[in-house]
């Protein structure tokens, strides 16, 4: 299904590319927004059942999984609209932060470190989303994210983040399965699937999952305490997941967690240090959030 979904827009991207090739960039600004329509539509529905939709930019879209060889295209993009403090939600460049970041989103729909600050914007307006807001909640932009890239695992595991949030534990433990098939054995993802499994009482699964979490020295504890507490983690896989030795990893495994410490923030990284340092007393059940 993802195979064939990702074929279809690969061939949609390269009719938008013989379109620019043959100079066809006068096109009118109707024919721009049916082709942006039709290789990033709006899919899906919010949170709160509405339908996801909004309009269209003539620019773009651009699949952030392309982003090494599209770096004019990205960089226009992110000088005039991705500040920092953009990322952060500390102000924007245009009007407010959230606006450039729905411009981003609309030029390039999986940018990882755009849909991750949708999600921050989101996380702190679960309860009181404005009824006249200009722009659409994270939801829409990672559901349309998923179908644009279906390839691509980050908007998988962040939707998942959101879903567990709001306790819709059946479609993010879904959310996980596609990320962790796409990015086999990526230890957060995998973390936050055990945590939505215990929820969903697959203890069996869960276990299992959560054995191979310790097996890596992952730090957090409430995984294991939820197994615990609910009578499914055993002494013995205590033990064996302890004695084990950690999982290699591999160099391209290492190049990716050193590529994703790159591109964190100053923001980001105090925020995950302080994660780190305050996970005796993080709220049980809160699912963990990758770095984009």
């Amino acid at each position: 299904m993802i195979n064939a979904m990702y074929e279809t827009m690969q061939s949609l991207r390269f009719l938008a590319l013989v379109v620019t090739v043959l100079g066809l960039c006068s096109i009118s600004p109707a024919t721009q927004a049916w082709l942006a329509d039709t290789l990033a539509p709006w899919t899906g529905k919010t949170l709160d059942g509405k339908l996801c939709k909004s309009a269209q930019v003539a620019f773009g879209p651009y699949d952030y999984l392309q982003r090494d060889r599209l770096q004019a295209e990205l960089q226009v993009v992110e000088e005039t609209h991705f500040s920092a403090d953009v990322e952060a939600l500390i102000s924007g460049q245009t009007s407010e932060a959230i606006n450039d970041i729905h411009y981003t989103l609309q030029a390039w729909p999986n940018h990882h470190r755009a849909l991750n600050s949708a999600l921050q914007y989101r996380l702190q307006r679960l309860r009181n989303w404005p009824i006249d807001s200009g722009v659409p909640p994270a939801e829409c932009y990672l559901q349309r994210a998923i179908k644009f890239s279906p390839k691509d695992p980050r908007p998988y595991m962040m939707y998942g983040v959101l879903l567990q949030k709001v306790k819709q534990f059946d479609k993010a433990l879904t959310a996980y399965r596609a990320a962790n098939r796409l990015l086999p054995n990526d230890v957060i993802t995998q973390y936050n699937m055990g945590m939505t499994l215990v929820a969903l009482k697959k203890y069996k699964e869960a276990a299992q999952l959560a054995q191979k979490v310790y097996s890596t020295g992952f730090p957090l504890p409430a995984l294991k305490n939820k197994l615990i507490a609910a009578g499914h983690w055993k002494a013995e896989a205590e033990e064996t997941a302890s004695n084990n030795p950690k999982q290699e990893l591999t160099p391209a495994q290492v190049d990716a967690i050193k590529k994703a410490m790159e591109n964190l923030t100053p923001a980001q990284k105090d925020a995950l240090e302080k994660a780190m340092q305050d996970q005796a007393g993080r709220k049980e059940g809160a699912p963990v959030a990758a770095a984009p």
